[in-house]
């Protein structure tokens, strides 16, 4: 990469021909390239005007060895930096931007010869002829470190590397602007700040390591504190992060990328061929059972040319995959089969070319994928729920309805602490609470799970829906007899639930699709079962669900306008919003930047997070 950037130190000017170089970055900045004469430059050097052409030949010859100059300055610092980083492409970033904007080669003068080149129509050949390829190699540097920092992090194509190296060249660019027009008042360390901020929001695995390596002077201020600081109570999440775009993208990469997400049960992929497609954050995967019976996950997208291989949600392939865009082909182990018109390319190696797998768990009977590891596996975490759970024999079921989606203009944290606490629930949901006791068991794990519960009233409140399906409800065989009048709601933060009851269950996903909107996916199992009762009571839950779920998203889009009002920061909990403290707890875990009670005023959200963490 260095070799790109090389200057030729042997043949830069020294002595007379130096100081009327010097002279001539002056007289540009002072006057422009169009209006330099020899006699301006010769008398800021203390020279005659025939010592330009004794030196160079002509004042057009020293204008072209002026730029020259500073070009081959720039390209002798940026070799430096890049031996000094050497391997540690993140050391290189970092000092490519302080390099930049040193007062060495960012000074008002020496930047004026720059733009004075690139704004006269007729200098602009010149312009390309002396720096064009340096130009392109330093652009080249910074996108190779770019995509070096991303392949490091294993994350397919996220973030766009190009699209992160334009950002920040951009930016130093938009930083020497101000320099030109500022000179000596310009804050050059808090436009070292503001880079190293944009590399914290583009790389927020990288930002503790960022913030650690600034100089004191260019670290952000420290974190305000929480203003409600009573040890006594309860306190909610800050209204700030139900609407943030930069905390928003922090969840992703901190919360959700490394989380188990659930696609469907493996009754769903029963033959040789099938697969089911999930897209997350932009990853787009897809499960599939192979010819062995094995279920397999893989990213959907073809080794050649980034197209999905599978173009619907759900279907059978048959016995291999084949992508539709070029006809590329795969066995269903993922092997790279066939490549089509195989003349037309160079000999290479098809096994470096086949489908990039997906971590995948089955846990009983629902399959999860991951896109990032992080968290411990799905088993690992729902092991205390285990025994309970085994009796509703959730393996042997199959789908009762299609996949269910909406898309709500809340929050997902929203759309979660309202579904896991009955407090509201008397006021909120009077269907509800008139089928079940007022007593609600609560239960928040360690290990990032919960489970709720509450028994049916042996005689419902006034309630058609609620009197008619604790009548017609049948009694499950296979259930213990304190399951059978029970409905439990079990999660694995941070966004998957089941809600189980006796006579079926379902899977109810919480996908956030941005800061404020959200995705719910869901869709119910249970047994075959005709008999009239068995419906009747199927029918019944439904109805109770769909109007608790009506209800639910009234008072969730309130308190999103609420949240998002400005009249609103930080809320208390009661004893019966436990489990809601507890899934925040989870979150602030993890994005210690949550105990800022305002938005950070200084410095980036990563950024903060990283210090808090620190």
């Amino acid at each position: 990469m260095a070799a790109n950037l090389e200057s030729s130190a042997e043949l830069r000017p020294t002595g007379s021909k130096l100081d009327l170089i010097n002279a001539t970055v002056a007289a540009i900045s002072r006057h422009g390239l169009s209006e330099v004469t020899s006699a301006k430059i010769a008398g800021a050097a203390g020279h005659t005007a025939a010592s330009i052409n004794f030196h160079f030949g002509s004042k057009e010859a020293l204008l072209l060895a002026t730029l020259s100059e500073v070009s081959e300055e720039f390209a002798e610092v940026m070799v430096t930096v890049l031996e000094e980083a050497g391997d540690d492409d993140l050391h290189g970033l970092l000092g490519i931007i302080d390099a930049s904007l040193s007062r060495r080669l960012s000074d008002s003068q020496k930047i004026a010869v720059w733009y004075a080149f690139l704004a006269e129509t007729n200098a602009r050949a010149d312009y390309q002829r002396i720096c064009g390829d340096r130009d392109q190699a330093y652009s080249q540097t910074v996108t190779k470190l770019c995509t070096r920092l991303i392949a490091a992090r294993a994350i397919a194509g996220w973030p766009d590397a190009e699209a992160v190296s334009l950002g920040l060249t951009g930016l130093i660019d938009q930083q020497w602007q101000g320099i030109l027009f500022e000179g000596d008042d310009f804050n050059r360390e808090a436009a070292k700040r503001q880079c190293r901020a944009y590399l914290c929001s583009v790389f927020p695995w990288l930002a503790g390591r960022i913030e650690a390596t600034a100089p004191a002077s260019m670290r952000p201020a420290a974190p305000e504190p929480a203003v409600l600081a009573d040890p006594s109570l309860r306190y909610t999440l800050p209204a700030w992060v139900y609407h943030s775009e930069a905390f928003h993208e922090l969840e992703k990469e901190r919360i959700f990328l490394p989380s188990w997400q659930i696609v469907c049960h493996m009754s769903e992929l029963t033959t040789t061929g099938d697969f089911v497609a999930f897209e997350f954050f932009g990853q787009r995967g897809f499960v599939v059972r192979d010819e062995s019976g094995t279920l397999r996950a893989f990213h959907n997208v073809c080794s050649h040319r980034a197209h999905a291989v599978v173009s619907s949600e759900r279907g059978r392939c048959g016995k291999f995959l084949t992508c539709m865009y070029h006809g590329w082909t795969y066995h269903l182990d993922g092997r790279n089969r066939s490549v089509s018109a195989p003349d037309t390319f160079p000999k290479f190696d098809r096994s470096k070319f086949g489908l990039q797998s997906i971590e995948l768990e089955v846990f009983m009977g629902m399959v999860f994928v991951r896109f990032q590891s992080g968290e411990p596996g799905v088993a690992e975490r729902m092991a205390p729920h285990q025994a309970e759970l085994a009796h509703y024999r959730m393996d042997q079921m199959v789908p009762l309805d299609q996949l269910w989606t909406r898309e709500l203009e809340i929050d997902w944290k929203n759309v979660v602490e309202n579904y896991v606490e009955d407090y509201h629930f008397p006021i909120g949901h009077p269907g509800l609470s008139a089928l079940m006791e007022s007593q609600y068991d609560r239960e928040v794990l360690p290990g990032g799970t919960l489970r709720l519960s509450h028994r049916m009233r042996e005689k419902p409140l006034k309630s058609w829906s609620a009197e008619r399906y604790a009548r017609f409800l049948p009694v499950i065989e296979h259930l213990p007899e304190d399951l059978r009048r029970r409905w439990t709601y079990f999660g694995l933060f941070p966004n998957v639930y089941f809600d189980i009851y006796p006579e079926w269950l379902d899977f109810f996903q919480i996908i956030p699709i941005g800061p404020g909107r959200t995705r719910i996916r869901a869709r119910s199992y249970g047994f075959p079962d005709d008999r009239r009762e068995m419906r009747a009571a199927r029918f019944l839950c439904s109805r109770l669900n769909a109007r608790v779920q009506a209800e639910d998203e009234v008072l969730t889009r309130s308190v999103q306008r609420g949240l998002s009002s400005g009249a609103y920061t930080q809320g208390i909990l009661s004893d019966k919003e436990i489990v809601l403290a507890g899934f925040q707890d989870w979150i602030r875990a993890r994005l210690p930047v949550t105990q800022l009670v305002q938005a950070p005023a200084r410095g980036s959200v990563a950024a903060q997070n990283a210090a808090l963490a620190s």
